[in-house]
């Protein structure tokens, strides 16, 4: 079986520990987008790792995902700390 989980498609070799190089991660969410929905308050983009969607009756709710490749050591101290962090960052609690 081939692990294909984090490689580089571009290129088939590993990608490194951290960020996903800025030109992968731009050509992903270009490849991905949809036409803009009213409920969606703030959209994700490069660099904007939550957003921010308007739900009937209960105010806004912050969603996260962070495209970060890393070793499984710490995962579950980055898994909070990444993900508490960037939706501080948009406003949400």
């Amino acid at each position: 079986m081939v692990d294909n989980h984090s490689r580089n498609h571009d290129n088939g070799k590993r990608l490194p520990a951290g960020k996903l190089p800025g030109p992968l991660l731009e050509r992903l969410i270009e490849t991905y987008r949809t036409d803009p929905d009213p409920d969606v308050l703030v959209a994700p983009g490069y660099g904007r790792d939550a957003a921010a969607i308007h739900l009937d009756g209960s105010g806004p709710l912050v969603v996260k995902s962070d495209p970060i490749t890393f070793a499984t050591t710490a995962a579950a101290k980055y898994l909070v700390t990444v993900n508490a962090n960037d939706i501080a960052c948009l406003g949400g609690t």
